[in-house]
């Protein structure tokens, strides 16, 4: 190990108990997840980290991002090889008539696509030779589900088919109550049908946030995340964090599992995120809890996708998003070899996708 590695695993231990090396990470590449590696995946000496950050907001809610070529930089240190590029949907207003940052926005969020424009102007403009990117569309207003077929439609004449994804974007999420956000109703769910179908014909994810409940009704938005499942069986949904939010911080584990195994159950469709670190936060720290989690996820392995859910706003550095990625796998060093495969190397991801790529098979390690 070089100084400046040294330096960089230094720094990790001290910010981070327990965080991997960089060094270590970082020995991942494309070439690993080639349909023609026939080299195994040692867990024993290779990271844990997942290889796939399918939640990564590559645009902040309000001012100046990281650089694109940076963030795609510090993916690679970590051996994240292949990024879901999300911007961010719902921004700050700005005020009119106001230059710069400080004190130039509102409370209030409001759908935009700019940032799609951003994101997809910046991979043109840098690429990715080593990662492999897919843009994410989240201008997506899901009050006006008539104004998204003529900005999908907007995006796909300046940028051809380069979006191959559509969220995070918010069915329901009480931290933007104050912000102007509602959740939408079922009226307005009922009236999405036209730019489901076209999601459905080019096989589109969409990505929710949709809230499960909060700390007094822990299943309270419930009913809506299910009136998207039953009206769109054919729709790949994705569920943002398990539906754990701030607002949800003590709903009983068994409840929220028993909850989830209903849903997987009664909805093929229905896939869920391990992003945010709320989930470790609140959840998956508690070995006891951890624990159970672990049980579930093992037994629905093909239904889960890994990300850090990173917001890459100009302040941040790549200690910060090295901290959500190492806080965003523990768990994954927990699950068993073909929920590992599947999710922290990816295979639900390009699966999912119809990528070209194939997650590695888990090393066999037998007695001497």
């Amino acid at each position: 190990m070089n100084v400046k590695q040294s330096v960089i695993a230094m720094s990790c231990a001290v910010l981070l108990a327990g965080c991997q090396s960089v060094s270590a990470t970082g020995t991942r590449t494309l070439a690993t997840f080639s349909v023609d590696n026939t080299q195994c995946y040692d867990r024993k000496a290779q990271s844990s980290y997942f290889a796939v950050d399918s939640h990564h907001h590559f645009q902040p809610f309000r001012g100046d991002a990281v650089p694109f070529d940076k963030l795609v930089t510090w993916a690679e240190r970590v051996g994240v090889v292949f990024i879901n590029v999300y911007g961010i949907g719902q921004t700050y207003e700005r005020k009119p008539d106001c230059f710069g940052e400080r004190g130039c926005y509102s409370q209030l969020i409001s759908p935009s696509i700019q940032n799609d424009f951003k994101n997809a102007s910046n991979y043109l403009k840098y690429g990715a030779d080593n990662v492999h990117i897919t843009l994410s569309m989240t201008f997506a207003d899901l009050h006006k589900p008539e104004t998204i077929l003529p900005k999908m439609a907007l995006l796909e004449d300046e940028f051809g088919d380069l979006f191959r994804w559509m969220g995070e974007v918010n069915l329901v999420k009480a931290a933007h109550f104050g912000n102007g956000h509602q959740a939408v109703d079922k009226e307005t769910i009922a009236k999405w049908q036209p730019f489901m179908a076209v999601l459905e014909e080019k096989r589109i994810p969409l990505a929710l946030h949709a809230d499960l409940g909060d700390n007094n009704t822990p299943l309270k938005y419930l009913p809506l995340l299910e009136e998207v499942l039953k009206r769109y069986p054919e729709n790949d949904i994705i569920w943002m964090h398990m539906g754990i939010s701030k607002e949800l911080s003590q709903i009983d584990p068994e409840l929220h599992i028993n909850t989830m195994e209903r849903l997987f159950s009664q909805y093929k469709n229905l896939k869920a995120d391990l992003s945010w670190r709320i989930l470790y936060d609140y959840y998956f720290s508690d070995p006891k809890i951890q624990g159970q989690y672990v049980e579930f996820i093992n037994a629905h392995a093909e239904r889960f996708l890994p990300g850090s859910d990173f917001v890459a706003s100009k302040s941040k550095r790549f200690f910060d998003y090295l901290e959500e990625v190492d806080i965003n796998s523990r768990i994954l060093a927990s699950l068993d070899d073909n929920a590992f495969r599947r999710i922290a190397l990816g295979q639900n991801y390009f699966s999912l996708l119809d990528l070209p790529y194939r997650a590695p098979e888990i090393c066999i390690i037998t007695s001497p």
